[in-house]
């Protein structure tokens, strides 16, 4: 169940909406001319919260005084439902002003301050994730920062400039690179969210789909205008901001996720384009076999391989194996290397490694650690759930795009003896990615695990051909149709294997859809149900005795 604040531009400004599972639990009180200043008020959010809950020792964030949540009937008639409806909602308010409000409305008090419940114990965990593309329409004129031009002519523009980027490179006190299989974006986003409240000035990039620069927290999407990504990108987007910047602005910490795929790109990013003092290796999995190598331990020797002498390398990967892999290299080359380790409580948990990586950084800058119920909070929040809709569940893996992590995505999900139903979607331009994939879901088959497979997208009739199991090839077209098929086989789905796609967009945007009308027609249900309704206010006052909300 993944928990973050989406950062978005719409209409009369920036806002931020906290989503729970893919559900709008709360949204800001107040829209802004500027992304960082909706940023700033989340950490004010986190902070009210973490005086409620009275668990959060020392949680960094700007200080607010009398927080408090007030739960009542909305005085707008009908709130915009029938006007037969009562209509309960909550706010997050302070002494000087309203911070936050339900997300939805609800039949009953109880039920709001139910709700109230589940805010208070997500809203800590969350991290900022900021929404653009296609929904970035708040302040079009605003200029993005393109790179990648086309032409041969690009490249060496951009190696121009090499000196005055190695003189902007000095101007940063820390630089850190994050490099890995799955979870990069994830980590740059925690760091950039622990500084920021510990009053760094910085830069971070993130890569992928959504590529953007966040610069204390203002958000610059990425306009990638070649056919290609290119890793000259990096350059000039340090050099933009280096010469855009009053000295006394710039910002003290870079955080870049290092988009290398092979052995050679990744150690340009680190030791070329940022010259990192800090490497955080979040993981090793079988993912671009066909570049970084063909087992983990050739991935691990190309990460290792990749870093600077100077360099300090922090390694969440947890295998025995791998892990001295990697120390090997590391310290071959006169890096220091640093093990993160995963305390008891922490085990089993999907994250549990790139989550406890953010102290050893930390302490390489010589500031002190994260609080314990600060970090249980942020691995708390990205643990996977079903999402339930009529007709079944579905959980979409596809994001983390190896094998290796989607097994441990699917145990957690499952009961012993559970089977589940696999939708692959692949992609033309990751055939190692393919191949890996295939031989997993035959693995899930052989083992009981699966009793069939799903598969559309690149090549799939030649995934067909290949795999032995049985497998059913989809057309991606209508996201919509596919999802609808898929549930109507029986065992709960599991998306899996490339995400980066306008059908998987689709697929996405499905899910919410129909998440949200089986939500709604439970809710409907269960005010037209009194004994019902009672039942569960029951339960709800039964709870609420348990653990005091804080309001």
């Amino acid at each position: 169940m993944t928990t973050a604040y989406e950062i978005y531009g719409r209409g009369f400004g920036w806002n931020w909406r906290l989503r729970v599972g893919g559900r709008v639990v709360a949204t800001g009180a107040t829209h802004h001319d500027r992304s960082g200043a909706a940023r700033e008020e989340i950490d004010r959010v986190r902070a009210a919260v973490a005086r409620l809950r009275g668990d959060v020792d020392g949680f960094a964030g700007e200080p607010v005084r009398e927080p408090s949540v007030v739960v009542e009937q909305d005085p707008t008639p009908g709130g915009g439902f029938p006007v037969e409806r009562d209509d309960w909602v909550w706010r997050l308010e302070t002494a000087d002003d309203v911070l936050a409000h339900s997300g939805d409305r609800f039949p009953t008090g109880t039920a709001a301050g139910a709700a109230v419940r589940e805010f208070l114990g997500e809203a800590i965990g969350g991290w900022p994730a900021y929404v653009v593309g296609e929904k970035y329409d708040w302040q079009e004129s605003r200029p993005s920062l393109a790179v990648g031009r086309r032409g041969l002519t690009g490249p060496v523009r951009e190696l121009a400039r090499g000196y005055r980027h190695r003189r902007s490179l000095d101007r940063f006190e820390t630089r850190i690179a994050v490099v890995g299989s799955r979870g990069k974006s994830s980590t740059v986003r925690r760091l950039d969210d622990v500084l920021g409240r510990r009053g760094y000035g910085r830069l971070s990039k993130l890569t992928g789909d959504r590529p953007m620069v966040l610069l204390d927290g203002e958000v610059y999407p990425i306009d990638r205008r070649g056919p290609r990504t290119l890793l000259y990108e990096n350059a000039r987007i340090v050099g933009r901001f280096a010469a855009d910047l009053d000295p006394a602005e710039f910002p003290e910490v870079a955080v870049f996720e290092n988009q290398g795929i092979t052995p050679y790109t990744t150690r340009l990013v680190n030791r070329t384009f940022l010259r990192a003092d800090v490497v955080v290796v979040t993981n090793v999995r079988r993912d671009h076999i066909d570049t970084l190598g063909t087992d983990r331990s050739d991935i691990a020797r190309a990460i290792g391989r990749g870093v600077s002498p100077d360099a300090h390398v922090v390694n969440a990967e947890q295998h025995p194996d791998l892990r001295e892999f990697l120390r090997a290299e590391v310290e071959r080359r006169g890096a220091t290397f640093e093990q993160v380790t995963v305390p008891d409580r922490h085990e089993g948990m999907l994250g549990a490694e790139t989550v406890n990586a953010i102290d050893p950084v930390l302490a390489a800058m010589d500031e002190d650690p994260v609080p314990d119920a600060e970090l249980d909070a942020y691995l708390g929040s990205i643990q996977p759930e079903w999402v339930h809709l009529r007709g079944g569940r579905v959980y979409d893996a596809a994001d983390v795009n190896d094998v290796e992590s989607t097994e441990r995505v699917r145990r957690v999900l499952t009961d012993e003896g559970e089977t589940v139903l696999p939708f692959v979607f692949l992609r033309a331009d990751r055939r190692g990615r393919t191949a890996s994939f295939a031989e997993y879901v035959e693995w899930l088959v052989d083992l009981g695990h699966a009793d069939e497979v799903h598969v559309a997208g690149g090549h799939a009739g030649a995934f067909r051909r290949n795999v032995d199991a049985p497998v059913t090839v989809h057309e991606a077209d209508d996201a919509g149709d596919v999802l609808d098929a898929l549930l109507a086989v029986g065992p709960p789905v599991v998306l899996m294997g490339n995400t980066v796609d306008e059908f998987m967009r689709g697929m996405a945007g499905a899910v919410a859809e129909r998440r949200e009308a089986h939500r709604a027609a439970g809710t409907a249900e269960q005010s037209a149900t009194p004994d019902r309704a009672e039942d569960a206010e029951d339960r709800s006052k039964e709870a609420e005795e348990r653990e005091p909300t804080g309001s």
